[in-house]
């Protein structure tokens, strides 16, 4: 079992390993629309964010008893400490975005996926992966 400060580093390896899975989705279909991948792909990116997030903010003190239920993305990287500033210009924008669709479960559920408004899988990857990147540079972590 994993000692409670280490938490973050599992989430952090576990986001990136999430980030991974959507982006062999992606590969299997080269060139396609977003409609043909988008549930298994934005399933995983929604997950990776989170898990990125909540990493995050176990290393900046916040008790994963707190985190556990909340799949807020928005909310989430409001709490974190320094992120925001270190992201690309839009980043956070990418992510409000995508926090109402991770939050009510859209790509959980096929009803509700049809309609979501999301970006092309190129930049959905690129932007996780920033994400993460600077994730990792804030609490130290070199796996990423």
């Amino acid at each position: 079992m994993t000692d409670d400060a280490e938490l973050h580093i599992d989430k952090i390896a576990y986001a990136v390993a999430l980030l991974e899975g959507a982006k062999r989705i992606h590969s299997s279909a080269p060139g396609e629309d977003i409609s043909r991948i988008g549930i298994p792909f934005y399933l995983l990116i929604g997950f990776s964010i989170e898990n990125g997030l909540k990493a995050l903010l176990q290393f900046q003190g916040q008790h994963q008893r707190e985190l556990q239920r909340s799949h807020d993305l928005a909310d989430l990287l409001a709490k974190t400490g320094g992120l925001r500033e270190r992201l690309w210009p839009g980043a956070v924008e990418d992510v409000e975005h995508l926090s109402r669709y991770h939050r009510e479960y859209w790509f959980r559920y096929p009803e509700r996926a049809a309609t979501a408004d999301v970006f092309k899988a190129e930049s959905a990857c690129m932007m996780v992966d920033h994400l993460l990147v600077q994730i990792a540079h804030l609490i130290g972590y070199r796996g990423a």
